[in-house]
């Protein structure tokens, strides 16, 4: 399993928009998009690929398939906000493939050799059982709901969540 990044090297991107918008697609046709994008700031294609370019956005490979994507966003000193989305085909798969993902991640180090970040966190609705339990599976610890973390566009209400975080070691 490789972490593809998008970024631009030397003024060029490492992946096409389309190939970014292609992963909108694909979100949607598994219905994920409800799920990943409950807050309701992601609903296109173009947006998407706004908020991408924003971001610190990953491809997630297993040999040449793409297999979902992760991004960070909000970062501080060595800290940052992750966001996971595995596509259905591979949610038998999809702790293994967290564990990986978050390894990788949390390994990472700067060219001095430190590491990037020493903790990732995140705010699952708390309705979304299954990946509340997917994020402890793959290593993730909890401080349990906290109440109005995140926004329900469909429900135009703030509502709890649980807050879910990552240390080096825990994947």
């Amino acid at each position: 399993m490789k972490l593809l990044p998008y970024t631009k090297i030397d003024g060029i991107r490492t992946v096409t928009d389309s190939e970014i918008k292609k992963l909108f697609t694909r979100t949607v046709s598994d219905g994920l998009d409800k799920i990943v994008f409950y807050e309701g700031t992601i609903q296109t294609e173009d947006q998407f690929l706004i908020a991408m370019k924003r971001v610190l956005f990953f491809i997630i490979k297993q040999q040449e398939e793409t297999i979902g994507y992760v991004w960070l966003n909000r970062f501080e000193n060595h800290t940052a906000r992750q966001h996971f989305c595995v596509f259905k085909e591979y949610w038998g798969q999809s702790e293994q493939i967290g564990r990986d993902v978050l390894s990788m991640i949390m390994n990472r180090k700067d060219s001095h050799g430190n590491f990037i970040f020493d903790l990732l966190t995140g705010f699952v609705p708390a309705w979304n059982k299954r990946a509340i339990a997917f994020a402890l599976k793959c290593g993730g610890k909890t401080y349990g709901v906290i109440p109005n973390a995140v926004w329900n566009h469909k429900k135009q209400k703030s509502e709890g969540a649980v807050f879910i975080y990552y240390t080096r070691g825990d994947a």
